[in-house]
């Protein structure tokens, strides 16, 4: 919560979904019973989840290629993706890339950077 306090409410939301993997990924969406399968519609077998959706969906393989070069292997630690200041630029900007999450978050906007 504390890496929050300047955010914008909607990317405020969005890291607090990810985090507690209450977002709408079909293993989410399957456990509250709106989805009829937590697996991925791009990978038959493999639930949807943060992790999967995050690091390792070849449907997103582009966007995560743009992550790994903008944060090099830090790129692919949930942890650091989740809780690093420095991550959160990229990690919204993958998040609306891969438009995955559009109709829940819209646009995720980037936090004002404050005043020097």
């Amino acid at each position: 919560i504390k890496l929050s306090v300047d955010f914008p409410k909607c990317l405020t939301s969005l890291y607090i979904a990810l985090r507690t993997q209450h977002i709408p990924l079909c293993c989410y969406l399957h456990r509250i019973k709106k989805e009829p399968s937590p697996h991925c519609s791009h990978c038959p077998g493999t639930d949807e989840t943060v992790p999967h959706y995050l690091l390792n969906c070849p449907r997103y393989r582009r966007e995560h290629h743009i992550l790994i070069q903008a944060l090099g292997r830090k790129a692919s630690s949930l942890s650091f993706l989740l809780s690093d200041l420095e991550a959160t630029q990229h990690l919204t900007q993958y998040v609306n890339a891969t438009g995955r999450l559009k109709s829940t978050f819209s646009e995720v906007l980037l936090p004002c950077k404050p005043p020097d």
